[in-house]
Parts: C-alpha cells; structure tokens; sequence
C-alpha cells in the first residue's frame, strides 16, 4: 500500500485533533458548543498555558491566506492548498508535495487558546513548551518525519501546524519541528494585532 503525504499528516494529527474537539464544553445537534471567554482565563491558569500579552487576531484570514505563496515557495510547499473542516467544525489548509505536507488549523471557536493544548496534550511524551516570535506555544508530537505544534495567539485563539517531511527533505533528514517552528512563525508574521 502507498502512503500518500495527506495519509501521514491525518495519522500524525489524529489523537491530537480527537484529544482538542473532546475539549468542547457540550454536544447539541452534533456540533460542540465552545466554552465561555469567561472561563478561559480560568482555564488557562488551571492548564499552565502561558497568557499571550500581544494578541493577534486569527480571524483576519480565511485558513488557505495563512500562509503566503512567497512563503510557500520559500519552504518548498505546494502553492495550491487544500482546504478542509478541523474536527471542531472551523475551515483548516494543507498544501502537500512530495517532499512536504503542511496543515494549518486554526481554533478561535472553542474559547480556550493555548489552554486547550496544554489541557489535552502536556502529559504527552513529546510535549514541550516552545516560544515562537514571542509567542507562546508547544509542540504536541514529534516523529522522525512528523510534527505538531499548537500557537496561542491570544487567550481564546490558537492555530495548530501539523508538518510532515517526505521525500528529498526526508532523505535528507530534515527536521520536521524546525520547518514547523518556522511556518508557525510565518503565519504570526501575517496576523494582524487584536483579537
């Protein structure tokens, strides 16, 4: 059977995905209903997530406007993206070559930012506390070709990257978190400031 690179990235992203829409305070009608702002500063604090002092605003751009096609270039990505829906029903992206698979998910539904990783992930083998661009953030799973990392954005909002390396990148041994580290810290660079 042939591993397509959208087969490895779902693989790699799953528990992650099913661990953060288990996150979702109640099920009416077959879609979570977010938690409260209220309760996510609470939940951040109980979490140990970081507070994000500069919050940027996620919203501003559709999913597949994330990431820009000079910076899709520059990491050797496809330049056509994919768009789909994360399993808390918000809009995600996955551009994919045959060296290169890059899904961008954003979360600005559920209420709980960076809180919902830390939550969901922390006892995670994998899990360590990253700062990116000044923001916090953590990466969630890291494989020999594969890794996820979530960002906060603010304390309500944040936007995972699941990256997988193939081909020539893995051959070469490129290291899937620092290609991750840096889209990350591209799609920072295009949010604008609030919330």
């Amino acid at each position: 059977m042939t591993t397509t690179p959208r087969r490895l990235t779902v693989v790699v992203a799953c528990g992650l995905l099913v661990s953060l829409s288990a996150a979702c305070s109640q099920q009416t009608g077959g879609t979570g209903s977010p938690a409260s702002t209220a309760s996510s500063t609470t939940s951040a604090a109980a979490s140990g997530a970081p507070k994000v002092s500069s919050p940027k605003n996620l919203k501003a751009h559709p999913a597949c406007q994330l990431l820009t096609p000079a910076q899709l270039q520059s990491l050797g990505a496809a330049s056509t993206p994919k768009e789909g829906t994360s399993v808390w029903g918000e809009k995600d992206c996955e551009w994919g070559n045959d060296n290169l698979n890059i899904g961008v998910s954003p979360d600005t539904t559920q209420g709980k930012g960076l809180a919902i990783v830390y939550e969901n992930m922390s006892g995670a083998p994998s899990f360590q506390p990253l700062t990116i661009a000044g923001y916090p953030a953590a990466r969630t799973s890291k494989q020999t070709i594969s890794c996820a990392i979530g960002v906060g954005t603010s304390d309500t909002q944040v936007f995972l990257v699941d990256l997988t390396v193939l081909g020539a990148n893995r051959t070469n041994n490129t290291d899937p978190c620092a290609v991750a580290q840096t889209v990350a810290a591209d799609v920072l660079g295009n949010l604008p400031a609030g919330q």
